[in-house]
């Protein structure tokens, strides 16, 4: 990868865990991509015409992990994929078939792809080419790549995703969280649409008081962290995603953190059975155990 390239996948991730405020709906019509027989033959026999200047791609469940698409391995639905153009990153979510489609002019451009829950990126370049996976881990939750466009030509990059086994090593308070950074699996973590590095997560930790989205805030980082370290989230991942609309100030209005939520609002009536749930998903007392 070329210095700029790095240079563009760096900005991408930048503003990925910022606010996410230039991102906009790529606005295509899900109806012309050929998703019907996608099951039954090797996925990139299925890969739509991208067009002229056109960015297309193929997010799959990789079910052997390794690779390389074989027939039989599904496309992935409902995965949001990123196209950085200048300052602005254009969003397409995949359809039952797990294609994706960006109408734009030569050049070169990173793709971020959220990385499922309970899965992980497959191997990347692993060849023959246009039967591979193309994206590596930014340990930040998104599978990254780039892709450069020439004249007319189509850029074909695809993501794979293997399942991972829930390995439930055990979860963790807000108190282990806070008094233990190295123990950390990413370098931030991102509660209504904010990405807080870790010290200034950890310093929010520390400041849990009568505001109730400080509440809100310890217990949803500690239940971000304990499901991305492996523990089984199936108890607590509609929860979680509750959680974080609440937190998310242009759809509920009661965060960010430090917003000053009282305990006797409506707005905490609505989020406290949330914070509930999740205090006894970090406390060991649903789906996963407490760390020993």
């Amino acid at each position: 990868m070329s210095q700029e390239q790095v240079q563009l996948v760096a900005k991408t991730q930048g503003l990925l865990h910022g606010p996410l405020k230039h991102v906009r709906a790529a606005a295509l019509a899900a109806a012309l991509l050929p998703l019907a027989s996608v099951a039954v033959s090797p996925a990139s026999a299925q890969a739509p015409n991208c067009g002229s200047g056109g960015i297309c791609g193929l997010v799959w469940n990789d079910t052997n992990g390794d690779g390389i698409q074989t027939t039989g391995e599904p496309g992935l639905e409902g995965v949001k994929v990123y196209l950085t153009v200048g300052t602005d990153i254009l969003l397409y979510e995949t359809g039952p078939g797990g294609f994706y489609y960006f109408a734009v002019l030569e050049g070169i451009y990173p793709i971020a792809v959220e990385i499922p829950q309970t899965m992980k990126p497959s191997p990347a370049n692993a060849g023959p080419l246009d039967l591979d996976s193309n994206g590596t881990s930014d340990t930040l939750g998104f599978s990254v790549a780039t892709t450069t466009l020439v004249g007319s030509s189509n850029s074909d990059t695809d993501f794979g995703f293997t399942t991972t086994a829930v390995r439930n090593p055990g979860t963790g308070t807000p108190g282990y969280w806070k008094n233990h950074p190295e123990a950390w699996p990413a370098l931030g973590v991102t509660i209504g649409g904010i990405y807080y590095l870790k010290a200034d997560a950890i310093t929010w930790l520390g400041r849990v008081g009568k505001d109730k989205t400080t509440t809100m805030f310890s217990s949803l980082v500690s239940a971000k962290l304990n499901v991305i370290i492996g523990n089984d989230s199936s108890c607590v991942a509609s929860t979680i995603t509750a959680a974080d609309l609440w937190m998310t100030k242009p759809l509920t209005g009661y965060g960010p953190v430090g917003s000053n939520v009282a305990a006797s609002s409506y707005a905490w009536s609505v989020g406290e059975p949330l914070h509930q749930q999740m205090d006894a998903y970090n406390n060991g007392l649903l789906c996963a155990p407490h760390r020993n």
